[in-house]
């Protein structure tokens, strides 16, 4: 029997689209609890009580003495694909190639993309392309790298969807609302976004029209376009 699943979200967040991702990947039911953070429902006591860093995504994996609290997107989808190992959302061992390619794109995330993700400065804190130059140079520097690692996808490790698309997807969105043009730069990476796109558990979730609904209300700066 699954344990009762509670997602901790709110509904435009890159971040915590991931864990609902992975959760409709495995067809697993969940109660899915939207937290508004302008609101500051995060910062209330109550939630305090849930999760130590008052963060979204958190996910709740049980009930009682026995739930297990997780929160960090990417380390609850690993923690779904291990709990539920059917269907896979990585290449399994015995493929050694397609899992190590897995991993490194897992890592190359948090360690080379994510880190040059000017969404927030650019729609939050409404920078200009001149303040935050050196960090686009950067990431127009590496999205063709990515592009390359597509090649024929249709996902990042070919044929399967893995646990390294759930981190990246939702990423590279971010980029196009600030103006990078994936058809034009890098037309594996629009490819493989369309891909993406298509998936039922990215559909299911309605992530995407939340996101831009969201997008459009700041009119950001197209600090990425030309």
């Amino acid at each position: 029997m699954t344990p009762k699943i509670t997602l901790y979200t709110i509904a435009p967040s890159q971040n915590a689209v991931r864990p609902e991702i992975a959760l409709l990947e495995k067809g697993l039911p969940f109660e899915k609890i939207q937290v508004d953070l302008m609101a500051g429902e995060h910062k209330q006591p109550v939630y305090g009580q849930i999760t130590p860093r008052r963060q979204v995504p958190t996910l709740i994996y049980g009930e009682g003495d026995n739930a297990i609290t997780l929160y960090e997107s990417v380390a609850i989808t690993q923690f779904i694909d291990d709990m539920h190992p059917q269907p896979a959302l990585m290449p399994p061992v015995s493929d050694a190639a397609a899992r190590a390619n897995a991993l490194m794109r897992l890592a190359e995330f948090q360690q080379k993309l994510d880190p040059k993700n000017i969404f927030g400065s650019v729609v939050f804190r409404k920078q200009t392309r001149e303040q935050v130059g050196e960090r686009v140079d950067a990431l127009l520097e590496e999205l063709p790298r990515w592009d390359a690692y597509v090649g024929d996808g249709p996902f990042l490790c070919g044929e399967q969807f893995t646990l390294a698309d759930i981190a990246v997807f939702p990423l590279l969105m971010h980029f196009e609302a600030i103006g990078y043009d994936y058809a034009k730069r890098t037309p594996s990476l629009f490819a493989y976004i369309n891909s993406c796109k298509a998936r039922s558990s990215v559909k299911q979730s309605g992530w995407l029209d939340n996101f831009y609904a969201f997008v459009r209300q700041f009119e950001p700066e197209q600090v990425l376009a030309g």
